[in-house]
């Protein structure tokens, strides 16, 4: 099961932070990139995306070292 969570949490972290890395550059050259979320609330920032991919890095390495070692 720790393999699995490692290897779900590598791929979700990885997605996440390609998705925060368009979206910045996309702000950087003034770009407004396309709106998560429901309209006429706050949209999901590339901060968001960032702060999920450590979550979700965390928790491929927290799982990672629960994982029987063979």
């Amino acid at each position: 099961m720790e393999k699995y969570l490692s290897t779900v949490g590598y791929w979700l972290g990885l997605i996440c932070t390609v998705l925060a890395l368009i979206s910045r550059v996309l702000l950087a050259f003034n770009i407004t990139p396309p709106r998560v979320g429901a309209s006429g609330a706050i949209p999901i920032s590339y901060l968001s995306f960032f702060h999920g991919a450590v979550l979700f890095f965390v928790l491929a390495i927290a799982s990672w070292c629960r994982s029987p070692k063979t």
